[in-house]
Formats: C-alpha cells, structure tokens, sequence
C-alpha cells in the first residue's frame, strides 16, 4: 500500500497560510483541509457552489463600430490604439461593470486540546486510494491518532478521533459568513448563516462525556466519531444517511465510488518500499539532485488523487484552486480557460476518468444564450464567443483586459475536450445533443471573423495568449492592463485551433448527418486557413504576419499547439514543420517561466520524444515551485532565477494536473499514425509499467525493464489497425477486431 500513500512529518508550516500545505480532502461537492496541528488545529471546509460578487445578468450593449475601428487600426499599423483596451472601455462608458465572482470558504472545524507532554513520532498523509487523511502522534507513550474522509456515497465529512487512553477535545465551528443561529448540545453543534448561503451540522457519535460551555462542545473519550455534513445554498443537513453506521462500514461504501474511478490506471516507476519516504524527504533528494521515479510516480498519483477529489458528475467542474481555496476570492480563483481549465483536464481521457467531462460541458453549454450576446454585440458575429474568465453566475465579458476581451479561440479550445470525450467513448447521443451543436456554433463565429485576404483568410484582432510581439513590446502604449501590445493579428495559435475545431466538425456533421447544408462553406474556410510561418530563426512564428517578431521570453507556449495538446504535426506527417515547432520551444527562456509552463513544456518535450527535457522540467517544477504538500504555486518567490519572479505567488492546481498529463505523455501516446509506446522514456526511468492506459480504440498496459524487454498488452474495444511505434521508432503493425486482445515483446 506505500505507493499510494503519501506521509509527512511536519505540520503544515506556510506562514499566515497553512492551507497551502494541509492534507487535502474533497468528494467533488464538499472539499476539506487538514493541517495537522496537535494542540489548535482548524479543518477548513469549502463547497463547490459557494460563490459571491458581481452576477451582473444585465444586457451586453451593442460595441460592434468600437471593433471595426480597432481593425482599422491594425489596417493602418497603429497597434498602440488597437491595445487601449477598447472593447471594455466601450463596454463600460456604456454602464456595462459586469466583474467576476469570486469563491470563498464555508468554516472551520476548530479542534482544541492541551497534550501533557512532548510529542513524538508525528506523522500526516493522505491514503490516496481510499482518500482518506490521518494524523498521528504520541504523548508520553499514548498514541493519538486522527482519521477523516468525506464520503462519495453520503456528501458527509467523517472524522475518527482515538487514542490509547481517554482524552478531552474541545470543539467548535465557524461559518465564514455571520452566523443566524448557532446551536450547541451535548452531542451536535449547528450553524446556519444569516444571508441563508450556507449551514453545517456537527454530530458526534460513540461512546463520550461533553460539556456544553460557551457554546463550544468539550468531549472527552477514547474513540469516538464526528459527522460533518455542510450544505451550501439550500442543501440537505439531513445526518440519516450516518445514523447507527460506523467508520469503517462507511468507508467502505465511499471507497466503493473513489476507489474504482483511482484504480482505473495505474502507473508503477519504482519499487514499493521506496513509498515510505515522507513527502519531504523525496523534495530534498529531487533540490539536491533531480526527482526520482518514485516521486515523479507520487506526483501522478497525487494529481490524479486531486483531479477525482475535486470532480462530479453532479457540480461545477474543477477550477484553479479545486476544492480548496484557502481564503476568498483568491487570485485567479475563476474559470480561466486561456490554458488553466485546459490543462485541468488534459490527462482526463488517457487516465479513465472520462465521466468528468460531462460536467464541464454542461457548464459552457448551460452559459450559451450568454455567449451568443458576445459574440453578437462586441463583435457583430454569429455563434459563440467565451471569455477567458467566467464564473457561475457570469459569462459575458468581466475582466477588463485587452489580452483577455479580445482573444477569440476560447470556444475553439474547449470544444477539444468535448470532441475527444465523444471519441472514447461513442456517446453519439451527447455528440448530436451538446458537443456538435456547440462545436458548430463555436464554428460559426470563426466563419464570420475571418477575413479574405488575396486567397486566404485572415485574422484580426488576434491575440497569443498572453504575448506581445517583441518589435511592439517597448511602443509607448496606454493600455491599463499590465500587458503591452498582445491585440495583434494572425496568431499562429487562432488558426490551429481553428483549423481543429473545423475538422473536426466536418467530421462529426458526416457521422451525424447534422449542418450538412453548411459543410461546403465550413471545407472552405479550412482551405483559406494559410501556412504556418517559420521565423528567422527556423522557429514557427507565434503570429503568421512577416512584420510581427517572436518574444521568447514568456510562459504561454500557445503557438505550439498544432503539436501539444493537438495532434496535428507529427514527426512523420510533417517532419520539417515538427522540427521547427521544437527550434520554437527551445528558444523559450527558463527564467521567464512558472509553474503550469513547465509542465506545459514537459508534455510539449514527450511529444518531441525528448524525455530528458521532459523530465528536467519536473526537475525545475520540484526545486522551484512544488510544496511539501505536493501542491504548487505559481513561481519560485526565493530568487533562483527558474522561474518569474514574484514576492508572494498564488496557489495554482493547474500545475499538479498538468503534471498527471506530462507523465502519462512520457510513456503513451495515440499519434494519428501509431500508438507511440515509452515514446519520452527518461533514462532515470529504467523499469516500470502501464497498467489500464485507455486510447479511443482500445486499452494498453506496458512493462518494461533494465534490460531493454518492453511487453505491450493491447485489447481493442473497436476495430483497430495501425503501427506500433517503439521509443518513436516504427516497430510493427497491428490488426484487431474488436473484444480481441495481442501481446507483443518488444526491445528497446
């Protein structure tokens, strides 16, 4: 059980701000932070639906003649008056303030007691494959220890206190939010907030004393449990679910749900007694040196363990902070799909856990009425246009930046998510409901933007999220948004996503018979689309326009995207393309990078089949910006020059996530042409294996060892013909008829 099992030996120890470095716990709907404090500890608990601010549902006015003169400009080259953030201004001199929601906490389980001596042999973790956190110590002989989980089957928090001998604990709750009425009784403490947002129910049960004192609860036993049901925005406080039930029995009904959705696949890169190091044992040895298998392994399990604690069918998808936003509305708290929300979900399909993106889906589709006013009045087209940043209860245009209000390749993105979710799993009924209609709106909008331009289209205004061509970065710009010039024209990124989205749409409207009195016109907006530019340097241009230049230093890689997260350009469809797309990521600047970057950058690399790169950046990400906790913050604040620099860096998941991505792209790819068996193999991993890794047409496991033997297990779910590429290498060509199952042996 080691490997899924990650310990520390430290309390969480972040200044002002021990959430970044709690034990993290969620069932989707309800999330919780474990600190692990002995004498004062506080659980913080957060919901998924637990937003407030601005849900300015008011109409978009019409700005359409502001677009048209900041296409004029770019027509006459005055970049610097297409960048005054033209778009919101014009919004809000009209009375359009729309702004963001932001999330915050539900309360805190406050946990007082007073050991009678020194503590000994503390440890915390997290059994990720149960989910279930522990903390435990000895006093004076006695070992204490805490056990907590928050059921999938039930939406309830349940905690086992025990110990040796008896011991006295006092407890309370805070509501983030003024509190309306506060009741406490010998075995429960109920909170209920004054606006009606939110309520909780404490409930203890087993055999205890208490003491009702000042509204606090003072219990004294050796084993007992506590109930922790939070309801936000009108959800039950029933406890009948828990009622007569004991730990165990209940944790095997929650497992019953987490467990499968964790086992679905399995990667395994080091021996299991290795697991017994502590969180920060394998973090020195990864600053000292490098990260080790064992750890790189830890970070995949943990990312995947996070992604599922975080992520249900029945609520919101997965934001930057997950469940667990340690304060309120914390920076970037949002949904912000210019890379954040993508990268959250990358790994989803390869890793089996396919029933999240539904969810995400039914989020944007939800929003579309909101999308089309966009669309139809900021810019005079038809379809879809998505801000970068959105809410809940806001989708329209809310953060008032030029990088952001004028970047048109928001829905294009996402509906990548949506038509790969349709490949594995053959949901035709979805694909004709939701995914087409709103790939095909998403479409349209594109149709309408871009311009003839002596044969072949053009896009303007264009931004590369969040770049500035270099010859505009020092032009003496009044824009108030931090960002230079980003509003350019013909971002290599808007054409491939572009490009994507349309094929891929002419190939759901052949499936389905659906808008095939348009797919004329859609082929031909496909073959307006220009080639990709190659710069003075041999690099792919991030802006297919011979006067704007590249400025390497940056963190976004969106120009990339015909080769990661796209599947476009391979090395052996195009390999002159392919090779300039590497030349472009590797004259990107290490110091200008942060925490998602690098793992963007190490999933670019596996594409490249270059595991050594790849793995560096997991070297960089460890010694920079991973915590002991295995959360990661934006940037290193110590001065190393890796990464930006920033005093006091945010919290950002995304990273975690797009770590689970950069691993399971090191060891399996489905190319168009080939399943890409260890296609970034790092030489620190020498042995290793696959278990469960799903691809559209079947299922692949994969073993290999120090001495080269590679064994590759396929079974098809479909009919499936293609080559089988070794280390990126052609190896053999595989013939299956659904249900069947080969195994080859292979050597490297």
């Amino acid at each position: 059980m080691n490997r899924h099992i990650y310990t520390l030996h430290k309390p969480a120890a972040w200044h002002n701000e021990l959430w970044r470095e709690a034990l993290p716990l969620g069932n989707g709907l309800t999330g919780a932070l474990v600190t692990g404090a002995i004498a004062e500890e506080s659980i913080q608990f957060n919901r998924h639906d637990l937003w407030h601010g601005n849900r300015d549902d008011s109409p978009i006015p019409d700005i359409t003649e502001t677009f048209r003169k900041m296409r004029e400009y770019i027509d006459a080259g005055d970049y610097i008056s297409a960048n005054q953030d033209n778009i919101m201004q014009a919004l809000q001199e009209k009375g359009y303030n729309a702004a963001c929601e932001g999330s915050y906490p539900l309360g805190w389980l406050d946990m007082k007691s007073v050991p009678d001596g020194m503590f000994r042999h503390y440890r915390r973790g997290v059994n990720m494959r149960t989910a279930e956190a522990f903390v435990e110590y000895a006093v004076n002989g006695c070992l204490y220890r805490r056990e907590m989980f928050i059921s999938r089957d039930s939406d309830i928090a349940v905690i086992r206190m025990s110990a040796d001998n008896p011991f006295t604990t006092t407890y309370d709750f805070r509501l983030f939010v003024e509190t309306d009425e506060s009741i406490t009784t010998e075995n429960s403490i109920r909170r209920t907030a004054k606006d009606g947002s939110m309520a909780v129910h404490v409930q203890f049960a087993g055999t205890f004393s208490s003491v009702v004192h000042e509204d606090k609860l003072s219990v004294t036993g050796q084993e007992y449990l506590i109930f922790v049901r939070c309801s936000s925005l009108g959800s039950t406080l029933d406890m009948e679910a828990v009622s007569g039930e004991t730990y165990d029995t209940l944790l095997l009904k929650h497992t019953a749900l987490h467990t499968p959705l964790y086992d679905a696949v399995s990667i395994e890169l080091a021996d299991d007694e290795v697991f017994a190091s502590t969180n920060e044992q394998m973090l020195s040895e990864a600053y000292e040196d490098q990260v080790s298998p064992a750890l790189l392994e830890r970070l995949w399990r943990f990312g995947r363990y996070l992604f599922i604690s975080a992520a249900s069918e029945k609520g919101n998808p997965v934001p930057l902070y997950g469940l667990w936003h340690g304060g309120d509305n914390m920076q970037w708290c949002q949904y912000v799909a210019n890379e954040n929300v993508e990268m959250t979900y990358w790994h989803t399909m390869a890793g089996g856990l396919a029933y999240s993106i539904p969810a995400l889906l039914r989020y944007y589709t939800s929003k579309i009425e909101n999308f089309r006013e966009c669309a139809r009045q900021v810019f005079g087209m038809n379809g879809i246009w998505i801000s970068a940043y959105t809410t809940p209860g806001v989708a329209g245009l809310c953060v008032p930046v030029a990088v952001i209000s004028n970047w048109i390749s928001c829905a294009g993105w996402l509906c990548r998510h949506f038509w790969e979710y349709y490949l594995y799993t053959d949901d035709e009924t979805l694909l004709r409901e939701e995914i087409l209609p709103f790939m095909y709106e998403a479409a349209q909008f594109y149709r309408d933007y871009a311009v003839p331009d002596h044969g072949k289209i053009r896009l303007y205004p264009s931004v590369s999220p969040e770049n500035t061509p270099l010859n505009l970065f020092n032009l003496p710009t009044k824009s108030a948004s931090g960002h230079r010039c980003p509003v350019a024209q013909n971002a290599t990124m808007d054409f491939a996503v572009m490009k994507e989205l349309i094929t891929n749409l002419l190939q759901g409207i052949e499936i389905t018979g659906m808008y095939t009195d348009e797919a004329d016109s859609f082929r031909d907006l496909l073959h307006g689309i220009p080639a990709y530019f190659i710069n003075r340097d041999g690099a792919v241009q991030e802006w297919m326009h011979p006067e704007l230049e590249d400025n390497y230093a940056h963190r976004h890689l969106s120009h990339i995207y015909p080769v990661f997260p796209g599947t476009e350009v391979t090395a052996h469809n195009a390999p002159v393309l392919f090779e300039a797309f590497r030349k472009a990521v590797n004259l990107r600047v290490l110091g200008s990078q942060c925490n998602w970057s690098l793992t963007h950058m190490a999933s670019i690399y596996a594409r490249f089949g270059e595991g050594e790169k790849a793995a560096e950046c997991m070297d960089i990400m460890a010694k920079s910006v991973l915590l002991d906790s295995l959360l990661t913050i934006s940037n290193d604040w110590r001065g190393m020059g890796v990464t930006l620099a920033w005093a006091n860096p945010p919290v950002q998941l995304d990273a975690v996530f797009g770590t689970v991505n950069a691993v399971q792209e090191m060891l399996f790819c489905r190319q168009k042409e080939a399943l890409s068996v260890l296609p970034a193999l790092p030489v620190r991993m020498k042995s290793g294996a696959v278990y469960g890794m799903v691809f559209p047409e079947g299922i692949i496991d994969i073993l290999w060892d120090m001495s080269g033997r590679v064994e590759v297990t396929i079974t098809a779910r479909r009919n499936l013909e293609t080559n089988i590429l070794l280390s990126g290498k052609v190896v053999g060509h595989i013939c299956l008829a659904a249900g069947e199952k080969e195994v080859l042996e292979l050597y490297r």
